[in-house]
C-alpha cells in the first residue's frame, strides 16, 4: 500500500466529552491506534462519530497514481463538526504511512478569539514535560493587555523534527487565518528552520528565557562568573534601547575579555 498520510480535523467542544458508556472499548480511538488500510480507518472513525453525535465528511484530494489497482487515495481529510455545540472549536491531528499517531494539534473558541486581539506577539513555548506516550506537549502563547499570559493553541508533538514542526505551524495558521507579526521560538534550529518556512513575513526572534539559561554552561568555567552573571542580567533586563543596550554589551565584552568565546 502507498499511502502518504492521514489528517484527521474535528470541529466540536471539548469541554463536552463523548459518551462512551454503550460503545464497546475496541470501537473507541486512542494513542498509537493502527489500521491496515486506508479505507478502514475511515469506516472505524465513521462509525466512531456516528455512535457520538458528530456529522462526518471526508474529502479525497489525490490518488495514488503509482498502484492503479489499489486506488487508494492520498492526502486525505476526515472532518468531525459538532455544530450544535461549538463551531469555533478546531483540532487535527497527523498519522504516519502505517496510520499511527504523530501529532495534533487543537484551539478552542476562547484561544481563536484571544487571537484577534492579542496575536501581534506569539510565543511557541516547548518547555513541558513529555507524557508516558513521548509525546512532547507545547503551546502558543500570547500576551494579553494585562501583561498576562493567554493560551492561542495547544499541539502534541511526537518528536522536534522539522517536517513535525512545519505541520504544527501550517495547521495553526490555518485555523488562526493570519499570520504573527512576530514569534519567539527557543535556539532549536529545526524550530527556527520550520517558522521562517512556514511563516516567512513573521519577524523571528529568539526566548529570552533560554538565552540566560545557558549562562552557566557557556560562562561557569570563568573565575570571575559571579560579575560576569550578574553584569549581564544588568544589561539585559535593565536596558530600555537598542542603542543602549549594544554600547553596554560591548563594554561589557572588552570588560572581561569575551571576545573569543562562543
Amino acid at each position: 500500500m502507498s499511502v502518504e498520510g492521514l489528517m484527521v480535523i474535528f470541529v466540536g467542544d471539548i469541554s463536552s466529552l463523548p459518551d462512551h458508556t454503550r460503545i464497546p472499548i475496541e470501537e473507541i480511538p486512542h494513542v498509537g491506534l493502527r489500521f491496515v488500510s486506508l479505507q478502514w480507518a475511515q469506516e472505524f472513525y465513521s462509525n466512531y462519530a456516528r455512535k457520538v453525535g458528530f456529522v462526518t465528511r471526508s474529502r479525497n484530494n489525490n490518488v495514488d497514481k503509482t498502484n492503479k489497482k489499489s486506488r487508494i487515495p492520498i492526502n486525505q481529510s476526515i472532518h468531525y463538526s459538532h455544530e450544535d455545540i461549538n463551531p469555533n472549536f478546531f483540532y487535527a491531528v497527523d498519522v504516519d504511512e502505517a496510520n499511527k499517531f504523530k501529532s495534533a494539534l487543537w484551539v478552542d473558541a476562547r484561544c481563536r478569539t484571544s487571537y484577534e486581539y492579542y496575536g501581534d506577539m506569539v510565543s511557541f513555548d516547548t518547555t513541558y514535560s513529555r507524557n508516558k506516550h513521548g509525546l512532547l506537549f507545547a503551546s502558543f502563547i500570547g500576551v494579553n493587555h494585562h501583561g498576562k499570559s493567554t493560551l492561542l493553541g495547544c499541539t502534541l508533538l511526537g518528536n522536534e523534527e522539522i517536517r513535525s514542526i512545519e505541520w504544527i505551524f501550517k495547521q495553526w495558521l490555518q485555523c488562526m487565518g493570519t499570520p504573527p507579526k512576530a514569534i519567539i521560538v527557543d535556539q532549536c534550529k529545526f524550530m527556527l528552520g520550520a517558522s521562517r518556512n512556514v511563516l516567512p513575513n513573521t519577524h523571528h526572534q529568539w526566548c529570552i528565557w533560554h538565552l540566560m539559561k545557558k549562562i552557566p554552561h557557556k560562562l561557569g568555567g570563568y573565575a570571575r562568573y559571579r560579575k560576569i552573571d550578574a553584569r549581564i542580567h544588568g544589561n539585559v533586563w535593565n536596558a530600555r534601547f537598542v542603542e543602549s543596550f549594544e554600547k553596554d554589551w560591548c563594554a561589557f565584552i572588552a570588560e572581561f575579555n569575551l571576545e573569543q568565546n562562543r
